[in-house]
């Protein structure tokens, strides 16, 4: 899961016209191969073992026990492993190759592939995508084609599970954007129905608990 942090404060973009007064930014990513490549897995502050308790109790409320997923960003690959364990159909994509490669270690139950969401390659649909941790470092003006990429990749009447985190964290001037519920509206509304917005946590080893929004949405029919 990519959650990685950029330079200091005057390296800071203004917002643009779809983005929160307090959205704070990030100028330069880290190297995720060198992340990948360099740490074990459990000691990367996203790591999480378990399902993310936000997309548990969401699956259990709409109740949806199978299907098939694709993890966005999915980096270490527990997520998708343990979609994979609860029945659905998975899929993990990530920008890191490195990363790709001891997510495949772990598993033979989930395809994972190094792809970039900006510039895909795979070509197929799923009926539900999670994106914990990817879009909140996407530049800003990427966003639109980050949400054209979705829409191509999610089946007609398809679940978008999205977790980012939130403008309610402290300014600090670097790390990954924070993003407010009017951008998420803003962005999303027309292309789906957003069924809910949560204010919630990025539970992981790390100790920061870090303020997200949770956010389910329904693709349109358009």
């Amino acid at each position: 899961m990519n959650t990685g942090k950029g330079s200091d404060e005057k390296n800071r973009s203004k917002p643009g016209p779809e983005s929160s007064a307090k959205e704070v930014s990030r100028a330069s990513l880290p190297d995720w191969n060198s992340i990948y490549r360099e740490m074990n897995i459990e000691d990367m502050p996203w790591y999480l073992p378990e399902l993310d308790p936000d997309l548990k109790t969401a699956l259990e409320e709409y109740q949806i026990n199978s299907g098939s997923f694709l993890d966005l960003g999915t980096g270490p690959g527990t997520q998708a492993i343990e979609l994979s364990k609860r029945g659905f159909e998975v899929t993990g994509v990530d920008i890191s190759v490195d990363a790709i490669r001891k997510a495949q270690k772990l598993t033979q139950q989930v395809t994972f592939i190094q792809d970039d969401i900006l510039n895909p390659r795979i070509n197929r649909q799923f009926d539900f995508i999670f994106d914990r941790g990817c879009f909140h470092i996407i530049d800003r003006d990427k966003r639109t084609v980050y949400l054209s990429e979705v829409l191509k990749l999610l089946n007609e009447d398809g679940m978008f599970f999205l977790k980012c985190f939130s403008d309610k964290n402290p300014d600090t001037g670097y790390g990954p954007y924070h993003i407010s519920r009017e951008m998420i509206d803003s962005l999303f509304n027309k292309h789906f129905n957003i069924l809910k917005i949560e204010d919630s946590i990025y539970q992981s080893i790390s100790s920061q608990q870090n303020k997200t929004l949770f956010v389910v949405m329904k693709k349109k029919n358009i």
